[in-house]
Order: C-alpha cells, then structure tokens, then sequence
C-alpha cells in the first residue's frame, strides 16, 4: 500500500511540475527545431519550396537590405490546390511570383523547377554551386524547418567548400514560441519532428 502511494503522489508530483512550467516545455519542441546563422553578404540566396509567400516575402526583405543581388527558387512539386481554378503551377512558380509582385527584377531571380524534398534540394544546390563557382550561400526556409535544413545543407556543401548561412522566414499563420495556440502549429511542429526523425534515420542528419 505505501509503494502505491508513493507512486502516485510521484505522478501526480510530475503532472504538477509539468503543468507549471507547461509553456517552457512546449516551447522547446519548436526552439529545438530552430536553427539560424547571422544575416551575411552572400554570393546568392535560395528560397527553398513550400512556402512561396512567407519565404518570398522574407527573400524580399533580405534582397533590399543588400545581403545578396541573387535569388533562386526551387521546387518540383504541383500547387494541387491551385487545380481547382484551373491553373497548372509549381511551388517554385508561386516564391518567383511573390517576388515580381513585389518589385524584384526578373533579370536576379533565377528558378529551377526541380526538388521534391529538402535532400533533393540540396543536391540541386550543391550541383549549381560547382557550376557556377558559388562559395557563399544563404538558405531561406520556414523557421522550424532550420535546424533539419542546416543539418542537410551544411553536411553536403561543406564538402565542396561552398560556406551556408541558413535564415529562417516567420510564419504568418502562427507564432512559432506559442505554436500550440493554433492548428497550423500544431501540425507544422508536429510534421517537422516526423521529417527529422526520418532524415536522421534515413540520411543520418
């Protein structure tokens, strides 16, 4: 009888710990997936797919603060949605498109309309990079998408000597340190540690 109580005044001591300090710990499953390099001059900067209006938007804001003078957009996957209205486009296709609507010169955006993934990303990137003698390289991503995109990127392009500098763009749907107040977050936090479980399985990064 004394073991048993023990054992539930020690879980119900846990479940009040946890309870209290409930905010810190939910916000180490989004902080722990956020990983970002100081903004730096680079020789060009890709907007990773799958998020064309806040990575654009953010591409946006770090081409006129001067950090670069090129962009690449990536991505080889259909806007399925977009279907609906009859209009045949790639997630590349919809970053290029915030980009002019914005003001950004067609003559510094380049697309590749390839890459279905983070890894396949990469190895388009890294393919570029040797093509075209990039040393330097800034990645935009969703911020939660940081630490997986870093881990991905930096262990490829190291290789070849290409420097990453890894940025992540806010969501607009959400507050990332509070992701648990909405259903986007819940979800988008929820996805991304499944990615990185698998990529660390898959990959070993």
């Amino acid at each position: 009888m004394r073991r048993f109580l023990i054992i539930v005044f020690s879980l119900l001591l846990l479940a009040a710990i946890t309870y209290t300090y409930r905010e810190p710990i939910l916000r180490w499953f989004a902080t722990s997936l956020m990983v970002e390099d100081p903004l730096q001059k680079a020789d060009a900067m890709v907007v990773l797919s799958g998020g064309g209006y806040d990575r654009g938007n953010e591409a946006v804001k770090i081409l006129r603060a001067g950090y670069t003078n090129k962009v690449i957009c990536t991505g080889g996957n259909p806007v399925i949605e977009l279907r609906v209205f009859g209009i045949d486009t790639l997630e590349s296709d919809m970053t290029v498109a915030n980009l002019k609507r914005q003001g950004i010169p067609d003559s510094i955006i380049i697309e590749l309309k390839d890459g279905t993934s983070t890894k396949e990303e990469s190895d388009i990137i890294a393919q570029y990079c040797k093509q075209h003698q990039l040393k330097k390289i800034m990645i935009v991503s969703s911020k939660l998408h940081t630490y997986r995109v870093q881990s991905v990127f930096k262990n490829k392009l190291k290789k070849q000597g290409v420097e990453v500098i890894v940025h992540g763009a806010p969501s607009s749907r959400f507050n990332e340190l509070k992701w648990w107040q909405d259903e986007d977050g819940l979800i988008a936090v929820n996805n991304e540690w499944i990615k990185r479980f698998y990529y660390w399985w898959k990959y070993g990064f």
